[in-house]
């Protein structure tokens, strides 16, 4: 049965620490071990660490910045002595395959991965966001490779995001961004897009999803970005509504311990929608972070660390 336990984690005192504790993380990370790259018939593929594995979900559309390598939750999950297993979505970043955008497409390139590195037994799989949907979705569609399960901000699909995203976050008749959300983002879902619009559009969600606004990275819109294409995977919200992808049916197969963890001020997946995979999957636990939007492991990272380890450490 579900362990009602919604922890309300409080928050970090100062910012100073919360930076600190970043630093070191990164620092024993890199410093500790290198990273891994294989490109298999265009996709990478990286491993990096030496313990237990973990594959880390990477995000399925265009957004987040860098490779998932290369992130502050596989560089976390290596100061916690954990094997990082990761790939860039083709399309995106070292991966030069052509993109399919599709949820089959990232289990695909999920399981060739593991395959790759001789990861044949269960393991530990996590994500973030649309990266959690796509853990969320192996869990479910290749059980029989996955041990436990870790959901950061994540949703149960396309009929969860409609009712409650980040579009509800802003009201009509108060917030400027939402008229820019919807502007921005038909030109998106009709392929009138470019770099400007894609860079825009994430800069007000990624504004809106931090309680700490100097986590916030510059809006970096360049004066030719107008007249060049928007990444490929920026349709990937496309897809799901357009194939209505939904998996709140199919949250009571997943039968290994899972830790969702939500930030209490999260406008891209709040409490709700995370409270709605804590119902749905039996072994889970539900943690809340008080002062965190939808990152908690960049707002709160001592005490996201410390529940992570407790978890992969049961």
């Amino acid at each position: 049965m579900n362990k009602r336990v919604e922890r309300s984690i409080p928050a970090a005192k100062a910012r100073p620490a919360n930076i600190s504790f970043l630093v070191v993380v990164l620092i024993m990370a890199l410093t500790r071990f290198g990273v891994a790259l294989d490109i298999n018939n265009g996709l990478a593929m990286y491993k990096t660490g030496n313990g237990p594995p973990v594959l880390l979900m990477p995000y399925p559309h265009a957004s987040g910045g860098s490779s998932m390598s290369e992130s502050v939750l596989a560089n976390m999950l290596v100061a916690l002595g954990r094997t990082v297993i990761t790939f860039d979505p083709p399309g995106l970043y070292r991966s030069a395959r052509q993109p399919r955008i599709s949820m089959d497409e990232m289990l695909m390139c999920a399981e060739e991965t593991l395959d790759r590195y001789g990861f044949t037994r269960r393991i530990d799989v996590m994500g973030h966001s649309m990266g959690g949907f796509c853990a969320l979705a192996f869990a479910i569609e290749r059980s029989e490779r996955v041990k436990r399960l870790v959901l950061i901000g994540s949703t149960s699909g396309w009929p969860a995001v409609k009712k409650w995203g980040v579009h509800k976050h802003w009201k009509w008749w108060r917030d400027r961004e939402y008229w820019q959300s919807r502007f921005w983002g038909t030109r998106i879902m009709l392929g009138l897009d470019n770099l400007a619009v894609h860079k825009r559009l994430d800069y007000i969600v990624d504004y809106a999803s931090y309680v700490d606004k100097s986590l916030v990275a510059p809006l970096g819109v360049l004066p030719g970005d107008r007249k060049l294409p928007a990444p490929a995977r920026t349709h990937w919200m496309s897809y799901l509504r357009k194939h209505r992808v939904d998996y709140r049916n199919s949250l009571p197969s997943i039968t290994g311990p899972t830790l969702i963890c939500a930030g209490r001020y999260d406008p891209q997946t709040p409490p709700a929608m995370n409270e709605e995979l804590h119902r749905g999957i039996p072994d889970s636990c539900l943690v809340f972070f008080d002062s965190s939007g939808h990152s908690p492991f960049a707002e709160e990272p001592e005490k996201f660390s410390t529940i992570l380890e407790d978890f992969l450490d049961g």
